[in-house]
């Protein structure tokens, strides 16, 4: 017998979503009735945003439905090896046409550039594992307790019997396997390897998987790693330790925002640090600030994000800020980005 979205849940529910039951039953009764639908996530998109989307957008395709992933960047050229990526599109998309939208491992709003029209739709959907997110959608699922996105997107379609084929297993996996930091975050639990050993069952190669989004690394991004490593400033124990990458940096190294992908994660591995932030100026006038820190260090880097107009994670936030990163007499400064780069 064919099993879609209109299949109730298994009789084993999840952990996970055991609190969420209610919301997750909406969530698929709405897909269930669905003929067109819209699937965004944040700009710059990572390996949760766009393999949850693409998980998402094949499992309903497999249905019957129309689904069109929006990702408001191109995705990052380490991610390109997933069935699907081909058909994301950049075009800003008519929301009128569809019947539901959902928004993806977005955090906020803005950052789906979307704010205008979901706020206008009537049938939105938000699902996500940030706890920050405001649940600014008709529908919000958010699982703080959830190690990624695609963590929430795969125990929806075990619970509700959806199929989960090869190509659908490898994204859930590279969004579980890139969240965790490769399985070596503290959100890394039993339950999560269990997922991922059930995910590879499915014909999801875990070691294709970690070659293509940490092992493969070409020229540009070993010679700006090298910049942003040697660049490393901490003043002492227990204090923060901060590197920068200028403008000049990524055209020198011919790089973009991809090849910085990871390097935060290295930095942050030296013990005596609190946290570890890496600012890149990765277009004119835009800098990007990647912010990791360790359980036993008890630093919230969401809310230095938060502060700074970001969000994310306890260990693991961002932010974008407007301005140029400058060196004066052996000190780097941030300048307004009103005013021209040196």
């Amino acid at each position: 017998m064919k099993r879609n979205f209109a299949t109730s849940p298994s009789k084993r529910r999840g952990q996970l979503l055991f609190k969420y039951q209610k919301t997750a039953d909406e969530v698929v009764s709405r897909l269930r009735n669905a003929k067109r639908v819209l699937i965004g996530t944040h700009e710059h998109p990572d390996g949760d945003a766009i393999g949850s989307s693409l998980a998402l957008m094949q499992a309903l395709r497999l249905q019957g439905k129309e689904a069109v992933v929006y990702i408001p960047d191109p995705a990052p050229d380490y991610l390109v090896f997933l069935p699907g990526t081909e058909e994301l599109t950049t075009q800003r998309p008519d929301t009128k046409s569809f019947d539901t939208i959902v928004l993806l491992d977005y955090t906020q709003l803005y950052r789906t550039h979307l704010q205008e029209e979901v706020q206008k739709h009537s049938n939105t959907i938000a699902i996500d594992h940030h706890h920050d997110n405001r649940g600014e959608t008709s529908l919000n699922l958010i699982v703080p307790e959830a190690a990624a996105t695609a963590h929430i997107i795969s125990e929806l379609f075990r619970e509700y019997d959806i199929p989960i084929t090869r190509d659908i297993a490898t994204c859930l996996l590279t969004g579980i396997f890139t969240d965790t930091g490769s399985f070596m975050h503290d959100s890394t639990t039993p339950d999560i390897l269990m997922l991922a050993s059930d995910l590879m069952g499915k014909g999801a190669r875990l070691a294709h998987i970690a070659h293509e989004t940490y092992q493969k690394k070409d020229l540009p991004s070993l010679r700006i790693w090298g910049r942003a490593l040697s660049r490393l400033m901490v003043k002492g124990d227990n204090s923060p330790g901060i590197s920068v990458i200028t403008y000049k940096d990524m055209e020198e190294c011919g790089a973009t925002l991809d090849d910085l992908s990871g390097v935060v994660n290295l930095l942050n591995t030296l013990p005596q640090t609190s946290y570890t932030m890496l600012l890149a100026e990765h277009e004119p006038g835009k800098i990007k600030g990647s912010l990791r820190s360790e359980p036993h260090k008890g630093i919230d880097v969401s809310a230095i994000a938060r502060r700074l107009g970001g969000g994310g994670h306890k260990l693991a936030s961002g932010f974008e800020i407007d301005g140029h990163i400058v060196e004066q007499n052996g000190i780097w400064k941030i300048e307004p980005a009103t005013q021209t780069a040196h």
